[in-house]
């Protein structure tokens, strides 16, 4: 059995390089030992580690916490559970299907007239809760006004609407988010709490795959216009392959994909927190700590806010800018209070790879960092600190030092075009840093 699983469609995803990271743990990790897989996200190293040891998986974002418990901790799922479950689930005769109707079916019209035109007003001004927020004038704006009317008269203005009402016709059609929404309903109404983290990841997944958005990301809508105010070929073409896709059906493959799923015979643990609390707050039994911080400005909360809302099942503040004096809803309709990691920001990146670096070396556990090459003399965008930086910290608190390389790789970008976040044809590294 590999342990080879993809959870999310992830930026720097290490789903390619996962033996080579197991190989590296295993050189330097005692047998019967723990792993930390410090920077979790979507969860595959630490699966993959979790096939020969004991692992504690940490991220400081929710929906890692989701995605991290379902992979490494045992399911009583079983192929009937799923079935009642799913026939359980109401979504096309839902009073939400009925308030939201007159949206979906003008999104559908549109995609099989071609309408050009009024799908770009969907993704620009498709999200109800910017309506209400900017109330809008577009040519769905009445429309947007008779649906809002219906959700107040039947109390459906909660969570039970919310992917919906923030999401619906920007990220995803609004059929797509009414399903969501759907799910979303059933899980919190779903009696064994243990197995609700299996379902959970499942919905996060589906998420992930039918974003509509180039690189399956939420750091922002799709740009439906060019520089000259143009509509883009490209909004059709994402929408008549994102948006038609059934969510109902994606989301029980990804249950049955979570719920077959082989899992080690470990005892793991997952710790939702940052990486300081993480560290100080290990188990023992803890000998290497693989490290695979961000290393762009690119804040990772921002390319998966959406999913981060999911986990924490609640109804969000929208974060604001201000452009030319007035305040606007930010593009992506952000979270308020999303997480602004000192690793991304380059005047405090130092001080947290030092403190990271201190803390694990005086713990006497071995650290595996990766780190990805960062090309000068390409459309990049750069590290926040040097691979040679990283060298010298290690030095000051570790013995031994050494750096090996994956060979040529490169990371999954964010499109397909120069704006892709890429490394360097230089291979992917980890530093490995020991005192013994």
């Amino acid at each position: 059995m590999e342990f080879n699983f993809r959870t999310l469609n992830y930026l720097g995803s290490k789903l390619r390089l996962l033996d080579f990271i197991e190989e590296n743990v295993r050189k330097v990790t005692p047998e019967s030992s723990g792993v930390c897989d410090l920077f979790a996200g979507s969860g595959c190293v630490s699966y993959k580690l979790s096939r020969l040891f004991p692992v504690a998986a940490c991220d400081i974002q929710h929906y890692s916490r989701v995605i991290c418990n379902a992979l490494l901790q045992p399911c009583s799922l079983t192929k009937d559970s799923v079935k009642s479950f799913l026939a359980g689930i109401s979504d096309e005769n839902s009073l939400l299907t009925e308030s939201f109707s007159p949206l979906i079916a003008m999104e559908e019209k549109a995609i099989n007239d071609k309408n050009l035109e009024l799908l770009t007003d969907i993704v620009e001004h498709g999200s109800l809760a910017v309506y209400n927020l900017e109330n809008i004038d577009s040519t769905i704006s009445v429309t947007q006004s008779q649906v809002n009317d219906k959700l107040m008269s039947l109390g459906l203005t909660g969570k039970e609407s919310l992917i919906t009402r923030y999401y619906g016709g920007v990220y995803f059609s609004y059929r797509q988010a009414v399903q969501i929404d759907s799910i979303m309903d059933a899980i919190r109404r779903y009696s064994r709490s243990a197995d609700k983290n299996v379902l959970l990841a499942a919905l996060l997944s589906t998420t992930s795959d039918i974003a509509c958005t180039v690189g399956k990301h939420f750091a922002q809508p799709i740009k439906a216009r060019d520089s000259k105010g143009n509509i883009k070929s490209l909004v059709y073409n994402k929408a008549i392959k994102d948006k038609t896709i059934d969510a109902m059906a994606l989301f029980a493959e990804w249950l049955d994909k979570y719920v077959s799923l082989p899992k080690g015979s470990h005892d793991n643990t997952t710790f939702q927190g940052n990486y300081l609390e993480c560290l100080n707050t290990l188990p023992d039994n803890v000998r290497t700590i693989y490290a695979d911080p961000p290393y762009t400005r690119d804040h990772y909360s921002r390319f998966y806010h959406v999913l981060e809302t999911m986990a924490l099942d609640d109804i969000p503040e929208i974060s604001t800018v201000k452009i030319h004096g007035r305040t606007h809803v930010s593009n992506g309709i952000y979270r308020k209070d999303r997480h602004q990691s000192p690793f991304c920001i380059r005047s405090k990146a130092p001080e947290a790879f030092e403190d990271m670096y201190r803390l694990i070396s005086e713990s006497n556990r071995n650290l595996l960092l990766s780190y990805s090459p960062y090309d000068e003399t390409k459309d990049s965008h750069p590290r926040v600190v040097t691979i040679s930086q990283l060298i010298t910290w290690a030095n000051k608190y570790f013995n031994h030092v050494e750096v090996v390389s994956a060979g040529h790789f490169t990371h999954n970008k964010l499109n397909s075009t120069k704006h892709f976040l890429e490394s360097s044809n230089e291979a992917e590294v980890l530093i490995i840093c020991t005192n013994n």
